[in-house]
């Protein structure tokens, strides 16, 4: 998938901007505050219904207006398509080559983007349910009856919590209990399938970033222990924890529990890396992320990167470009720095000041 022409309404700083994109490398400059990392907002919002850098949709809407508006022309080789979204603080209009659609899951899966910027670390810091996301992300744009499956088991989870808090219900646990476990099944296989594909291109980006170094996941079930998941075992597993549930009024093992573990040279990483490690990890783990969507060269993710240069080092920054340089995928990269990345004829260099986008005519 490509992005063409992208426009921008009340945005943050940004009023009003339109920038016809390169395929390749498109850099955004502008200093601290200008508004270049609003663009790249613009784009996640348009892609995934929520920013990146907050989780208020009234923190993005520009002072004094009621609604943000992102358009965007794009296509994936084949067809092309006009995709837009305008949120309030209270509504949601999502449109596709001029129709009204219902869902966000239904417009994101015409721009799969993926998105780095300083606080990616978070992926091998921050709490399972990012890693869950994160390899759900890719089952996704996989399979595209994932979703539905991943909604009935949200929709399973909450009435056997449900059973769990309020007594009259205790009587339907054993039906919601075998609903759940059938759902979950199919939710690990899922995940189990989308990490075939990752490991391979996360090898990849591992040799290229952490030179010597190996990176790789595995899918912890979500269960305390070690077991078989069969049916059988799960029941009697459920059934055994059955009062600890109770107690606690929620369903404490599961496929919502998962969590993957990163091993940087079959160790745990987060144990076992540095800081500046840890992020290098993080960007080939994005990397491989959007490239495993794609194992046909049919469906290219998009890249997005805010702030390019943050925290690495000369080394760790050298072999990061010349990584990006090799991938063939569209590429959005903010940074204070012009300079940072050489140029091809084919890129675009867009400067951004006080909210306004001017496209650098060098670039073109």
């Amino acid at each position: 998938m490509l992005l063409e022409q992208l426009s921008i309404s009340h945005c943050r700083v940004i009023e009003k901007a339109e920038l016809k994109l390169s395929p390749r490398v498109n850099l955004i400059c502008g200093d601290n505050g200008s508004g270049k990392s609003s663009i790249l907002e613009a784009v996640a919002i348009l892609s995934r219904g929520r920013s990146f850098r907050t989780s208020r949709i009234t923190d993005v809407i520009r002072q004094n207006e009621e609604a943000i508006l992102i358009r965007a022309d794009s296509h994936d080789g084949e067809n092309h398509f006009r995709i837009g979204i305008e949120k309030s603080k209270t509504t949601t209009r999502i449109r596709v080559n001029q129709q009204d659609i219902n869902t966000q899951a239904a417009l994101s899966r015409y721009l799969p983007i993926t998105i780095i910027d300083p606080n990616s670390i978070e992926l091998l810091t921050g709490s399972p349910s990012i890693r869950r996301s994160y390899v759900d992300w890719i089952a996704f744009y996989l399979f595209p009856e994932f979703h539905s499956i991943w909604q009935n088991y949200q929709r399973i989870l909450k009435q056997r919590n449900l059973c769990l808090r309020v007594p009259k219900f205790i009587s339907a646990l054993p039906v919601w209990t075998d609903e759940l476990i059938k759902a979950q099944l199919q939710i690990i296989s899922y995940r189990e399938r989308s990490l075939e594909l990752l490991n391979p291109q996360l090898a990849i980006f591992a040799d290229q970033l952490l030179e010597g170094h190996s990176i790789k996941l595995k899918l912890t079930s979500g269960f305390a222990q070690a077991m078989d998941l069969s049916v059988e075992s799960q029941r009697a597993f459920y059934l055994e924890r059955q009062e600890t549930d109770i107690k606690s009024a929620r369903t404490l093992s599961g496929a919502h529990r998962a969590d993957l573990q990163v091993l940087f040279n079959d160790q745990i990483a987060q144990h076992s890396a540095s800081r500046g490690q840890l992020k290098l990890i993080a960007i080939a783990m994005l990397l491989a992320q959007s490239r495993s969507i794609d194992p046909d060269d049919k469906r290219k993710g998009i890249i997005a990167i805010d702030d390019l240069a943050a925290e690495l080092d000369g080394d760790n920054k050298v072999r990061l470009l010349s990584t990006l340089r090799g991938l063939n995928q569209q590429l959005l990269l903010t940074t204070t720095q012009s300079e940072l990345i050489p140029l091809h004829d084919e890129d675009c260099m867009f400067h951004v000041k006080h909210g306004k986008v001017v496209l650098n005519d060098s670039s073109v």
